[in-house]
């Protein structure tokens, strides 16, 4: 089984904009007090703004360390992606329709109309390529697998017409 951890690198993103959001805040809050001509409602929207900001980046990092280590393993039948510690998704080659890269992130897309976006990935290129590669050698050697559910999807098609 090939396995794919999740990058470090999201979390210096976060520390990085954490940090530009605080001197942010700090800055404006030193303009407030300096201006005399400020009011109440200069302090209220100020702290939505940065409510809001704090909030995702909170979400943010919640989201992050809650999926687990390794976030994608591979092996000859399929698919397993990881979601949380205790949450695997499995997808069968049989039932996978493509595969790709979008923006850093490797995106599955089913045959039961189904998109799967693995998110944090260390090596996106190299996962992509592994995933493709193991999705061709699936059907090399199991093209009856792969094309029957297929050919039976196109049949559901028809006979619902």
């Amino acid at each position: 089984m090939i396995t794919f951890e999740k990058s470090k690198r999201y979390l210096f993103y976060y520390v990085g904009v954490l940090l530009v959001t605080i001197t942010l805040f700090i800055s404006w809050v030193v303009m407030i007090v300096k201006n005399p001509g400020s009011t109440s409602g200069d302090i209220v929207l100020l702290s939505f703004l940065f409510l809001i900001l704090f909030g995702g980046e909170a979400l943010f990092l919640i989201i992050y360390l809650i999926r687990p280590k390794v976030v994608l393993s591979v092996d000859e039948e399929g698919a397993y992606l990881h979601l949380s510690k205790k949450k695997t998704k499995e997808v069968a080659f049989s039932n996978f329709s493509s595969v790709g890269n979008m923006r850093r992130n490797l995106v599955i897309a089913t045959k039961d109309s189904e998109l799967y976006v693995v998110r944090f990935l260390k090596d996106h290129k190299k996962a992509e390529e592994t995933l493709k590669t193991m999705f061709n050698t699936f059907i090399t050697n199991h093209p009856e697998r792969y094309f029957d559910m297929t050919e039976s999807a196109d049949k559901q098609k028809h006979e619902e017409k």
